[in-house]
């Protein structure tokens, strides 16, 4: 495998963290590779919800704990301190641990909770809620936080795989470890700062634009056919 990255015309990856992980691996640098984006749905900032009685958070990722971490967030969500406060989490998605991610939320009291489903309209998600929260034990470069950061929204995540590389800390993002700790204190200083979300998220959708490409499977397609 280290001769096919060796001899290859061109290499591509989702994130610089799986760049340099490869690379690492295999002891070899790899002077022909690039980071690409997937295609966003969405393409322009979606008006920032009110924030009346209830702070509403969206986890869209697949249900699946080894990778997406979200018994991390149960665990966060069942102490007397969250339960205590106006705020709702949203997951959206389906995944082999569905059955055991609701039967973890009501052995430890999780309330309030929904499980949305498989959504293929994410812009209309982001119409009611006002922040992502991934909190990932292993990624790539989620396209949910590219598509959160597009329709203006702050992310709450985990420094994992390529998931900080468009986020600023207490910029545009808040982010934590991949384990209960640290990933609630990140939530925490998310919550005290909910006044500026708003704000947060105008600054990360004109980052990301000034990111990603508007059209990124044009340009590989482009960057393939230019391969010699």
């Amino acid at each position: 495998m280290k001769e096919v990255y060796d001899q290859a015309n061109k290499c591509y990856f989702v994130s610089k963290h799986n760049l340099r992980l490869t690379e690492e691996q295999f002891g070899l640098r790899l002077k022909r590779s690039q980071v690409i984006f997937n295609p966003v749905k969405i393409s322009r900032p979606i008006p920032f919800p009110a924030m009346e009685s209830v702070v509403r958070i969206c986890c869209i990722a697949r249900l699946f704990i080894l990778d997406k971490g979200q018994d991390i967030l149960l665990r966060i969500l069942s102490k007397p301190l969250w339960k205590s406060m106006p705020i709702h989490i949203t997951f959206v998605g389906r995944g082999e641990d569905e059955d055991a991610l609701r039967e973890m939320a009501e052995l430890l009291d999780v309330e309030n909770i929904t499980f949305l489903g498989f959504k293929t309209n994410v812009s209309a998600v982001w119409e009611s809620h006002h922040a992502l929260i991934l909190p990932s034990r292993s990624e790539g470069l989620p396209l949910t936080i590219v598509e959160a950061m597009r329709a203006g929204r702050p992310v709450i995540t985990t420094a994992v795989g390529g998931n900080a590389e468009l986020l600023t800390e207490g910029e545009t993002g808040f982010i934590g470890g991949a384990d209960e700790l640290s990933f609630e204190a990140a939530m925490l200083r998310a919550w005290e700062a909910r006044d500026r979300w708003e704000e947060m998220g105008k600054k990360a959708a004109l980052y990301v634009d000034k990111m990603i490409p508007e059209k990124p499977e044009r340009d590989f397609v482009n960057d393939l056919m230019s391969i010699k």
